[in-house]
C-alpha cells in the first residue's frame, strides 16, 4: 500500500474542487434565471451546503471537549481512630464524603490522518454525491423548461392548423349545401360535412385546451406563459453520471480497505502530564492512528495526598493492539470488495458508451426527420402558391386555396414536432452527461 494518506489528501484536494466548480455562480442566465427558486433546485443547493458543512466541520483545526463528574463516598474510619467533633484536631481523621473532577481539553489536527483522513474522504465524497445531485436537478428542470417552452410553440400550430380546419369544414358546408341546392349533391353529403364541421370544432377546443396546459406548464417553471428558448449545442463529451458514481464507489471501497488495514496495525500512544498541584494537572498526549495532538486541563477534589503529591510529572508510553480471529478474512472481503468496485466501473464505462452511441443515433434520425419535415413545408409552400395562381386564373374554387393553406399549416405543426423530437433527442444527451444547458447555452 503505497502511500495512502497522501493520496486520500490528493483526492480530497480534487473533491473540494469539484464541489467549487459545481456552485460556481452565473450559471443560470436569461431564460434559464427563474429557475433558481424552484423547490427541486433549493432542495438539491441546500444538499450541497450540507454536504460542504460536514467537511468543513470533519476538517476542523481545533475542537473543544468538557468532561465533569462528581463522586459521592460511602466511608468507614480506620480501626483505632479516634472520633472527636473538631475537624482541626490533628489526632482527627477526617475522610472525604464527596468529589468532583472537571476536564477541559483542546484537541488539534494540523492535517488529515488515519481515521481523520477518512473521515474527511468520505464527507468529500458526500460533497461530490451532492454536487452531482445538483448537477442532475439542474439539468434536468432546465431540460423540462425548454421542453414546455417548444411545446407551447407546438400548441400554437396545433391551435393554428385546428382553426383552419374548422374554415375548411365550413367552407366544405356551404358548398355541399349549394350542390344540394343545385341538385347535384344529396342529403347524406350534407350530414357528412356537418359532422367534419362538428368534428373539427372539437379538435378546435381540444386544441386550445392543450395550449392552456402547455403554457400554465411553461409558467409554472419561468413565470411565463410564453418564451423562446436557447438554441441547443450538442454536447461533445463527458463524464456520464453513471460512470462517476462508480468510480466514487470504488474510492469508498478503498477508504474501507485502508481502514481495515489500520485496524490490525499496533496503536503507540504518549502522554505527558505535569501536576501544577495537588488538584490541577495539565496534560499533553498524542497516538499513531491519528496524529492529533490533545491539551487538557484537569481539576479533582479531593487532590492528591502523599506519597503521590511528591510526583511532579508522569510520562507514559503505550501499546494497544486488537487482532481478531478473523482478521485476514476481513481483508480479504475488502480487498474483494476494491475489485468488485474496479469492475463496476468498467461495466459502467462499457454501458455509458453504448447507451451514448443509441442516444446519438436517435438523434440522427430525428435531424433527417427535421429535414423531411423541412421539405415538406417547402413543398406545401409552393403548392399554396400555385393553388393561389389557379384561383386567381379561374381554374380552381377558393375551396382547394383553403385546402393548400390548411396543408402548409398541418406541414408547419409537422416542422414543429420534429425541431421538438430534436430537441428532445439533445435534452436526452444533456441528461445523460448531467450537463446543465446554462453551463453550455449562454
Amino acid at each position: 500500500m503505497s502511500n495512502p494518506s497522501g493520496r486520500k489528501r490528493r483526492l480530497l484536494l480534487a473533491f473540494m474542487g469539484v464541489a467549487l466548480v459545481g456552485v460556481s455562480p452565473g450559471w443560470a442566465q436569461g431564460f434559464f434565471a427563474p429557475l433558481e427558486n424552484h423547490p427541486t433546485l433549493l432542495q438539491a443547493r441546500l444538499g450541497l451546503e450540507a454536504a460542504q458543512a460536514q467537511l468543513r466541520a470533519t476538517l476542523s483545526p481545533v475542537s473543544f471537549q468538557l468532561q465533569g463528574g462528581l463522586s459521592f463516598f460511602e466511608v468507614t474510619p480506620p480501626p483505632g481512630a479516634p472520633t472527636c467533633p473538631n475537624p482541626l484536631n490533628p489526632q482527627c481523621v477526617v475522610l472525604p464524603t464527596d468529589g468532583r473532577q472537571v476536564t477541559l481539553g483542546l484537541t488539534f489536527t494540523p492535517f488529515p490522518f488515519g481515521d481523520v483522513s477518512d473521515a474527511a474522504n468520505q464527507a468529500a465524497l458526500g460533497v461530490e454525491q451532492a454536487t452531482l445531485g445538483l448537477r442532475q436537478a439542474r439539468t434536468q428542470l432546465e431540460a423540462q423548461a425548454v421542453e414546455a417552452a417548444l411545446r407551447v410553440r407546438l400548441a400554437e400550430s396545433g391551435l393554428e392548423v385546428a382553426r383552419l380546419g374548422v374554415r375548411l369544414a365550413q367552407a366544405s358546408l356551404e358548398a355541399a349545401r349549394l350542390r344540394e341546392r343545385r341538385g347535384a349533391a344529396s342529403q347524406s353529403e350534407v350530414r357528412q360535412a356537418e359532422a367534419s364541421l362538428r368534428q373539427a370544432a372539437l379538435q378546435l377546443s381540444d386544441a386550445e385546451r392543450n395550449l392552456a396546459l402547455a403554457r400554465q406548464s411553461l409558467s409554472d417553471l419561468i413565470g411565463q406563459e410564453s418564451a423562446t428558448p436557447p438554441r441547443l449545442a450538442v454536447p461533445s463529451g463527458g463524464v456520464p453520471p453513471q460512470v462517476r458514481q462508480a468510480e466514487l464507489q470504488l474510492i469508498n471501497a478503498q477508504i474501507a480497505y485502508d481502514r481495515a488495514v489500520r485496524g490490525v496495525l499496533p496503536v503507540v500512544q504518549g502522554s505527558y502530564t505535569r501536576n501544577t498541584s495537588d488538584s490541577d494537572a495539565l496534560t499533553l498526549s498524542i497516538n499513531s492512528r491519528t496524529l492529533q495532538p490533545s491539551l487538557s486541563y484537569t481539576n479533582q477534589v479531593p487532590g492528591r495526598s502523599a506519597p503521590q503529591d511528591r510526583i511532579v510529572g508522569t510520562l507514559q508510553i503505550g501499546l494497544s493492539a486488537n487482532i481478531a480471529f478473523g482478521v485476514v478474512d476481513a481483508l480479504e472481503a475488502a480487498q474483494k470488495q476494491v475489485e468488485a468496485a474496479r469492475q463496476a466501473v468498467e461495466a459502467a464505462r462499457r454501458n455509458s458508451k453504448l447507451q451514448e452511441d443509441l442516444l446519438r443515433a436517435s438523434l440522427e434520425t430525428a435531424e433527417q426527420n427535421l429535414a423531411n419535415a423541412l421539405q415538406a413545408r417547402t413543398d406545401a409552400e409552393r403548392s399554396l402558391a400555385e393553388a393561389r395562381e389557379r384561383e386567381r386564373l379561374g381554374l380552381s374554387s377558393p375551396l382547394a386555396s383553403l385546402q393548400a393553406e390548411l396543408a402548409l399549416a398541418q406541414a408547419r405543426l409537422g416542422v414543429e414536432q420534429a425541431e421538438l423530437n430534436r430537441t428532445q433527442r439533445i435534452l436526452d444527451i444533456y441528461r445523460f452527461y448531467a450537463l446543465p444547458l446554462s453551463e453550455v447555452n449562454r
